[in-house]
């Protein structure tokens, strides 16, 4: 069995893109899951910043994103609840770099791609996300 991925879609107008992402587990772990592949971007950015993020989480798990390297690094992580839809609304606009990103760029193996990791997920658990990044400069 797999997880199913009910969307996935990706813009980017060289500065600025979103990612809408929706998936229905099976109770397959997410390890790593490549959500946004910054060589795929034309033209390609050096790394990215999270400007926001919405998404709504079904289940009693908990999502990671992460910034790829070496050794990821974690940017965010939400958790849900057992019998109860969770919507989280994060703006990260007003931060000192004007959004979330890596902490270190120079890390071994940094590529910027951002990653989702889980733990505790089950079957039937779901999430919806809508996320909004941009060119880091």
């Amino acid at each position: 069995m797999a997880n199913t991925v009910n969307i996935n879609s990706t813009t980017w107008d060289g500065y600025k893109g979103s990612l809408h992402y929706a998936l229905t587990s099976d109770g397959t772990a997410l390890a790593d899951l490549q959500l946004i592949d910054i060589s795929g971007l034309a033209p390609a950015p050096n790394s990215i910043k999270i400007k926001s993020i919405d998404l709504v989480m079904n289940g009693d798990w908990t999502l990671f994103f992460e910034a790829d390297a070496t050794t990821d690094q974690e940017l965010e992580r939400f958790i849900g609840q057992a019998d109860v839809t969770v919507h989280y609304v994060r703006d990260y606009s007003d931060m000192p770099n004007g959004g979330k990103q890596a902490s270190d760029k120079a890390a071994a193996g940094f590529t910027s791609d951002l990653l989702a990791t889980s733990a505790n997920l089950a079957s039937g658990d779901e999430f919806n996300l809508l996320l909004i990044f941009e060119k880091d400069s």
